[in-house]
């Protein structure tokens, strides 16, 4: 009654959040994809997902419908794999680094979950944290970089995982926390503080402050828990991704703001060498990581 295409759609309107996007990923018309979900809602006799939200918001029953596909996908990802490994030089392991300090929160359980599957390749993240670590990819020092910047476009394949939206955080009662949003102005002479990445590579002067004055004072600290400690305490303001900031703010230590009125959205991709976006390891890896990201 349910097909893996069927897990396979629900899964990826999850991960668009709309219709529209979901019909391209799918390589879909939207009239066949309608058809496709209006069967199976008939076949379970259910609604599965609210009709006319931005983003989709799926009823009870589309959320059982998206655990299982959780669950199954990538199990059937794993055996088309292990089908396919018959390569002529197998893969022992996977050489990674990450541009993003945040990103570990949900990294590490994707390793994890992608050597239940894998036991004997070896995820090795020794080199962690790297604010420039596509040299090393280019050099084959690296095998998989995870980055929000496309360098080197010609001679790399870059994986679109999500798309996450940077918000502004600050202490509760900082003179910031009444406003709906922040413009660049707000933060001239604010004290930003981040992890310890050159300030023409931080997104929140790449792409929002940009070149409008900024008097303030930039911060570094090596540890994501230091920095809401110090937000909290009222010593300064950082641009962290959603997700890292749920946690802290639904605790009410930190209060997040959108960055300007549309609010600030940065892209995250697997980068990899051309010649490997095929391999059925990569692409495994890649599908963990689209699965378990925490969005």
């Amino acid at each position: 009654m349910i097909d893996i295409k069927h897990l396979k759609t629900i899964s990826t309107l999850k991960e668009t959040g709309s219709l529209v996007n979901t019909a391209r990923e799918l390589f879909l018309t939207q009239s066949a994809l309608s058809h496709q979900i209006k069967d199976l809602e008939n076949k379970l006799d259910c609604q599965l997902f609210e009709r006319k939200t931005q983003p989709v918001r799926f009823t009870p029953q589309g959320m059982l419908l998206l655990e299982l596909a959780s669950d199954i996908l990538p199990r059937v990802e794993a055996t088309k794999c292990r089908l396919k490994e018959s390569l002529n030089q197998p893969i022992s392991q996977l050489r990674l680094s990450v541009e993003c300090h945040a990103c570990f929160h949900w990294l590490l359980p994707t390793i994890k979950e992608f050597n239940n599957f894998w036991p004997d390749i070896k995820v090795d993240y020794e080199r962690g944290f790297s604010y420039d670590a596509i040299p090393d990819l280019m050099e084959d020092e690296l095998d998989l970089v995870l980055t929000s910047d496309i360098r080197e476009p010609d001679k790399l394949e870059y994986a679109h995982l999500f798309d996450f939206k940077l918000k502004l955080i600050v202490a509760p009662d900082h003179e910031l926390a009444k406003k709906a949003y922040v413009t660049a102005l707000d933060l001239k002479d604010e004290t930003i503080i981040s992890y310890p990445i050159p300030k023409e590579r931080q997104d929140i002067f790449k792409h929002f402050i940009q070149n409008a004055r900024f008097d303030g004072t930039l911060k570094t600290v090596d540890q994501g828990l230091l920095i809401f400690q110090l937000v909290s305490a009222g010593m300064g303001v950082a641009a962290l991704p959603d997700w890292l900031v749920t946690p802290y703010e639904s605790q009410g230590l930190i209060k997040s703001i959108p960055l300007g009125a549309l609010g600030l959205s940065r892209p995250m991709y697997l980068a990899m060498k051309k010649n490997m976006k095929d391999n059925p390891v990569y692409r495994h890896f890649l599908n963990t990581c689209k699965i378990n990201n925490g969005r």
